[in-house]
């Protein structure tokens, strides 16, 4: 079959035809492999059908990629609608997040009447910790007339995903796996003070190691090239440029390295022509224009990277900037690109050759290896379809400090499966409240989660009655003193020895200390009689312990250990059961805590919404904090800086490292914060007494005097005075804010004169750098 001056392959072919028959499809298919034919195959479908399309996207510079793409091909039939951008929202053709999509569901359903399709790109978010309950909640409560789209590079567990689909979808689902890489990779090791090798170059290294500095670089050489002929000694970025492998994407796993390793790399390396040269700048300084950002403090320093065809892409960047560089990149201009693994997901913007800085990385609790989900998401964006034979893929270590077995396990182990995440909300559970009533606990079984229980179940209950078994199969306990129970003499025998052994370590802890204090006494008669007093209670236990019939028992031994086993079994099927009824009852207890702290806060009563649970079931995200806000009037009372200060506040998340911030001396707004902080303790107070429930936040204030400036009109050269944070971050964190305040403008509708000052209040925010939706237009 063709389509779009294409011949498909199979996997494609299957997908379009479960399409035509209008059924839902789940694509796991390698990265580069044409995933996205089958989404524009359903969109066309959709536009002559005369149906609406949304296209949902885990990041929003994935969605404001897909837009520009689908703009060009489809023009004023597009639209988008984020946390940060709204242009044509009734747009047949619609890019949203995820979390935008989800919103609209709980909001107002009826406007996903005319739907047919919704596109899932990077459904394996579903197992994201933070965000994966929101893809779970869209496929469980989405109209059952729409169809869905779901497309991943991998899904283990694809069986599994497909049948919980089936089961909360009535639209049959069809299964489409590819696992043939257009382009196939080749993954290698670069092993530090060795060279390039692999996996079985590690072990042999660690096996046999010597200490590469007890040798020159030549005896080394020969060394390696003698013991270890699998290793190519070479440093990795010369053997890159050797072997003619760029386009390479260097993934690091921290700001400060992608930044610092670029500038140390366009000290000593130009991987361009002066032609090329001369083109990427006329590319660099036309789109800096177009921006607005020509003149910013960063972008001299980074023109100089580019003009080497050198480059780093992270999250504190502005987001302008962060575009520059990824159009850069698509035209095949930057050869070298430091990047965190944000760059791996979505984006369409392949490499000769990817390498990966470490193999470990730290999560914000603590350091550790990559998962082999993450280790083949970043590296699938090695090799370029109709460019590359092969794609290349480099993982450094260090022999001395690596775990050999952890390094196989992320390179070339098994994926992991998907796993539910379902965590609702307090918005979440009021919507549902308010849409089902008392049938939210049915409603909530159709998580996918609950279905993933079910298959623990199973396996609980298989190794109950293993357990139960080998249990019966135990002889029963005997004695041969016919007067006592053998079982409660043998397990009364058992304590008694516990009981023993903790007087025995009490009573020679009393001994030492009386043996430090014999020196400093000058009578030794007290030290004496304390000393007696031991030895006599000693005596005293031992005879109780000989008094047991079991003590001088010729058949101990044997009871004993069986006794034991028995034992054994007990204490298996104590923690099934406990493992068991914690598996079956957990999500409903969750549910159960969130319900009972909705209903201390007057937020619902017998599953009926009440006035603060109608304004928190509109605000999804610092719902709590904003209803008590609302209902305390501290808004009104306000005007538009002090309440975006107080957002600030709000939204802002603590910093563990160091962070230099010049605090907010205006006594007034301090004590404005502190009552809004008293206010939201009301909803802590009742959080506290559920211990799996984490508490909501309490306001944080280090960006509240850059908050203030900037809504009072400061330069945004002029914020890294008030605060030490990246571009990107402030940007983030000032679009955070906006996003909160339009949903509060909602959410406070009746309210005209709260709306209007919120209406300013954005207005002070939403300019310059920060407003997403004047970068959107100037980029199209």
């Amino acid at each position: 079959m063709d389509y779009k001056n294409l011949t498909l392959d199979t996997f494609q072919e299957q997908a379009i035809e479960g399409i035509d028959q209008e059924h839902s499809v789940l694509v796991a298919a390698p990265t580069g492999a044409g995933k996205t034919i089958i989404a524009e195959y359903a969109i066309e479908k959709c536009i002559q059908n005369g149906d609406r399309v949304i296209y949902t996207a885990p990041i929003k510079a994935l969605s404001n990629q897909k837009y520009r793409d689908l703009i060009t091909l489809y023009g004023n039939q597009v639209g988008i609608v984020t946390g940060d951008v709204v242009l044509n929202q009734y747009a047949q053709i619609l890019l949203m997040t995820t979390e935008v999509f989800r919103n609209t569901i709980f909001d107002n359903i009826n406007r996903l009447n005319d739907v047919g399709y919704v596109i899932f790109d990077e459904i394996h978010y579903i197992n994201d910790i933070e965000r994966g309950t929101v893809w779970e909640e869209s496929i469980i409560f989405a109209p059952q007339h729409i169809k869905f789209i779901c497309l991943s590079a991998t899904i283990p567990n694809i069986i599994q995903f497909a049948d919980w689909m089936r089961e909360v979808r009535e639209i049959p689902i069809e299964i489409i796996e590819e696992h043939q890489r257009p382009v196939p990779l080749k993954h290698f090791l670069y092993l530090k003070d060795y060279g390039v090798g692999t996996c079985s170059d590690l072990q042999n290294v660690q096996g046999n190691y010597a200490d590469p500095t007890n040798f020159s670089y030549r005896e080394f050489s020969s060394l390696v090239a003698k013991d270890f002929p699998g290793i190519r000694k070479t440093e990795l970025m010369a053997h890159i440029q050797r072997e003619k492998q760029f386009p390479c994407l260097y993934f690091c796993f921290s700001r400060k390295l992608c930044k610092k390793n670029a500038e140390y790399y366009a000290k000593s390396e130009n991987l361009l022509s002066k032609v090329q040269q001369r083109q990427i700048l006329g590319h660099f300084d036309s789109l800096c224009e177009r921006f607005g950002i020509l003149e910013d403090r960063n972008v001299k320093q980074f023109r100089f990277l580019v003009s080497k065809g050198i480059a780093y892409h992270h999250a504190g960047m502005l987001p302008t900037l962060k575009e520059v560089v990824e159009r850069l990149f698509t035209l095949g201009l930057i050869q070298l690109l430091f990047t965190t693994e944000t760059f791996a997901v979505g984006i369409n913007m392949p490499a000769c050759s990817v390498v990966f800085d470490s193999l470990e990385k730290y999560d914000g609790i603590s350091s550790r290896y990559l998962k082999a989900r993450e280790y083949h998401q970043m590296s699938g964006r090695a090799g370029r379809r109709g460019i590359d034979d092969i794609g290349f893929v480099y993982a450094k270590v260090d022999p001395k400090f690596t775990d050999a077995n952890q390094v196989r396990i992320t390179t070339s182990g098994q994926i992991e499966p998907l796993e539910s995440q379902f965590n609702l909300s307090y918005s979440s559970l009021l919507n549902l409240c308010n849409e089902h009533g008392d049938l939210i606990y049915d409603v909530c079984t159709q998580s996918l989660s609950n279905f993933q229980n079910v298959t623990r179940l199973h396996s609980i209950d298989s190794k109950q009655g293993r357990a139960t078994k080998e249990l019966s199969n135990l002889p029963e306990p005997t004695c041969i003193h016919q007067e006592v129970d053998p079982h409660t003499q043998i397990a009364s025998y058992n304590q008694l020895l516990e009981w023993v052994s903790e007087e025995d370590r009490r009573l020679k802890s009393e001994r030492r200390n009386l043996h430090k204090q014999k020196r400093r006494q000058k009578s030794k008669r007290n030290w004496r009689s304390k000393f007696n007093n031991i030895n006599q209670e000693k005596q005293r236990i031992q005879q109780k312990k000989h008094s047991s019939l079991c003590d001088s028992c010729n058949y101990l031994s044997s009871c004993n250990q069986l006794y034991h086993q028995i034992q054994r079994q007990h204490d298996l099927l104590l923690k099934l059961k406990e493992e068991r009824d914690y598996v079956e009852r957990y999500q409903q207890q969750q549910i159960e805590f969130r319900l009972t702290i909705l209903q201390q806060l007057d937020y619902i009563d017998n599953f009926k919404l009440l006035p603060r649970g109608e304004i928190a079931s509109q605000i999804y995200g610092y719902e709590t904090q904003i209803t008590e806000l609302l209902f305390n009037g501290i808004l009104d009372s306000l005007n538009e800086d002090e309440i975006n200060v107080l957002m600030m506040a709000i939204v802002c998340e603590p910093r563990k490292d160091s962070f230099r911030h010049v605090k907010l001396r205006q006594k007034m707004l301090r004590n404005m914060l502190r009552n809004a902080d008293k206010m939201i303790d009301r909803v802590r107070l009742v959080e506290k007494k559920f211990d799996t429930i984490e508490p909501t936040p309490k306001l944080e204030l280090i960006l509240s005097v850059a908050m203030l400036e900037w809504s009072q009109g400061c330069d945004f050269e002029d914020l890294p005075q008030y605060a030490d944070l990246a571009d990107g971050d402030f940007v983030r964190s000032f679009r955070l804010v906006v996003d909160l305040l339009r949903q509060i403008r909602r959410a406070a509708a009746e309210m005209s004169s709260l709306g209007n000052k919120l209406s300013r209040s954005i207005d002070k925010i939403n300019r310059d750098v920060v407003d997403a939706e004047r970068q959107l237009r100037i980029g199209q």
